[in-house]
């Protein structure tokens, strides 16, 4: 395609920024952690504690200046039937489900270094830096973590943000891969 004007560049040029000025908060990525567990157990394990009833959800920490418990109910709802071939929702309420010691903890802004072990136990350290949104979800049974992901997004609106919602579905989407999508992550190395 070949432009015989700086005008018709400029043009080119300045529908490019609108459409990347929609796409949300910029950059996002995840990365699935190294200590978890091969992506079919994890899987499997899902399967299980979500067999009869939701997986708890919870968020670790304080999340947009209020309480993580405020944000883990919106968390759960955008979560749930995110993970491809499996019909499991997400719930805050630990009375509704069947399992309790299986859930999935959400730490947001976590601080370099947070571990997957100490999301589990509760004792991962946040840092709280505006200028990014870093996200560390751990699938756990008690104290012992079987999966994690990690998000990254230069910024979100606030808990209502799409991009949030749409990120922390990625993020549930990743920690419970099926085998072909687990597979074609080895020719992404």
């Amino acid at each position: 395609m070949r432009f015989k004007s700086t005008a018709g560049i400029a043009l080119l040029l300045l529908g490019a920024n609108l459409l990347a000025a929609c796409t949300g908060p910029g950059l996002t990525r995840t990365v699935r952690g190294g200590g978890s567990q091969p992506a079919e157990f994890a899987r499997n394990y899902l399967q299980y504690a979500g067999r009869e009833g939701p997986v708890l959800m919870t968020v670790q920490g304080e999340a947009f200046g209020q309480p993580g418990a405020m944000l883990a109910p919106r968390l759960a709802e955008a979560t749930s039937g995110a993970v491809f071939g499996l019909p499991v929702t997400f719930t805050t309420n630990r009375e509704a489900v069947r399992e309790p010691n299986w859930r999935i903890v959400f730490l947001i802004d976590n601080a370099p270094g947070a571990s997957d072990q100490a999301v589990c136990a509760g004792e991962a350290p946040q840092s709280l830096v505006p200028e990014t949104d870093n996200i560390l979800a751990v699938f756990c049974f008690r104290e012992r973590p079987y999966a994690s992901v990690s998000g990254y997004s230069r910024s979100f609106g606030g808990p209502d943000d799409p991009a949030l919602r749409d990120l922390a579905r990625q993020i549930v989407r990743d920690m419970f891969p099926n085998a072909q999508e687990e597979q074609m992550r080895e020719y992404d190395d």
